[in-house]
């Protein structure tokens, strides 16, 4: 999931918190990696990237949300020599 410029960021960020949180969810409820076989592993190393990716993202996301807060505010704050 890229960051799509046309949806607002909010909604965005959340579905990736939310696809972070299923990751992690199933890693950690999988059997211990002592008991798994190849196959399994490959999918806690699958599951485990998905959820890389969409935390970098989530991050790009937060970082862009606080950019833009601090943009607005700085919006209300009088200009120097107004």
């Amino acid at each position: 999931m890229s960051i799509d410029p046309s949806v607002p960021l909010g909604p965005q960020l959340e579905r990736l918190e939310d696809k972070i949180e299923r990751s992690l969810d199933e890693v950690c409820t999988a059997p211990s990696v002592k008991d798994v076989d190849t196959g399994e592993l490959i999918k806690i190393e699958e599951t485990l990237a998905i959820a890389a990716e969409a935390a970098k993202e989530a991050v790009s996301l937060r970082r862009r949300l606080r950019k833009d807060r601090e943009a607005s505010s700085g919006d209300d704050q009088p200009q120097a020599g107004a």
